[in-house]
């Protein structure tokens, strides 16, 4: 008896300094200074600094007007089409040999790359091999050039500016991705400069074409200059970016189906109870 009541008391006690915790030691219970949080600090989580910014963001909608209106074309903004060039555009009797880029980045990056890379086979009358789309490290997506663009179309628009093909002949089949991610290889232009010059190409890419006929340029992004440049290159380079780069079709069908949706979003339709 005197046991179970000893029990009973000491367990009273243990209680009250449960209780009495907090007042006698408090620096428990609350912030140690502002870098170091209490023990205890999460039986209080601290509340996000701007809950109504985010309640409202949350609770917000956007409207199908609002929507579609995402979709309309930008009105002009005194942008003006590439003039036309009043020569005709001609093929070299022979090409020097085979360019091959690797192009990493988002599809934006991508895009500019591939006409960078028309540029400059042509400043080298060069035979460009469609470009190799690296996979994004953000996105993942291992999509090649083949399930984005219609090959077919960018090869035609093409053909008379520059010699286009899909793959390399047999004797050039071991220039490979994996071939230059081994080893330092003779035919790999690594060392591109941001926004280099088309003498830099002349200068340090057409010696390797005609020694080896083939030179593979990577990493590629940006490696061609904006400003400098003969102006039939820049007609160039707008004619493959809103000429001959046009999305396969079923790219442009699902395109189309959004862009319906949006302008013109079904109604809702209330079930009728009899």
């Amino acid at each position: 008896m005197k046991l179970h009541y000893g029990n009973h008391r000491g367990g009273a006690l243990a209680a009250l300094f449960v209780l009495l915790l907090p007042i006698l030691l408090p620096t428990l219970f609350t912030p140690l200074g502002h870098a170091s949080p209490s023990i205890l600090s999460e039986w209080n989580a601290p509340k996000p600094r701007h809950s109504r910014l985010l309640k409202s963001a949350l609770q917000r909608q956007t409207s199908n007007a609002q929507q579609s209106d995402l979709w309309i074309p930008l009105a002009n903004q005194g942008w003006k089409p590439c003039v036309e060039s009043t020569t005709a555009p001609t093929l070299p009797e022979k090409s020097q040999g085979y360019i091959q880029v690797f192009l990493d980045g988002g599809l934006n990056q991508q895009r500019m790359g591939i006409c960078d890379a028309v540029a400059v086979a042509k400043i080298l009358n060069a035979t460009l091999v469609i470009p190799y789309l690296e996979v994004n490290p953000v996105w993942r997506d291992s999509s090649t050039f083949m399930d984005i663009f219609d090959v077919d179309h960018f090869i035609n628009v093409l053909k008379d500016d520059i010699s286009i093909v899909r793959e390399l002949p047999y004797e050039f089949s071991w220039s490979t991705r994996e071939y230059y991610a081994a080893a330092i290889r003779a035919t790999r232009v690594k060392t591109a400069p941001l926004h280099a010059s088309a003498n830099w190409y002349l200068e340090n890419v057409l010696p390797i074409l005609q020694s080896y006929e083939i030179a593979a340029i990577s990493p590629f992004s940006h490696r061609l200059a904006f400003e400098n440049l003969p102006m039939d290159i820049q007609r160039l380079r707008c004619k493959v970016n809103f000429q001959a780069l046009v999305f396969v079709p079923h790219v442009r069908a699902l395109g189309d189906a959004l862009v319906s949706r949006l302008r013109y979003p079904p109604r809702k339709r209330w079930s009728t109870w009899y």
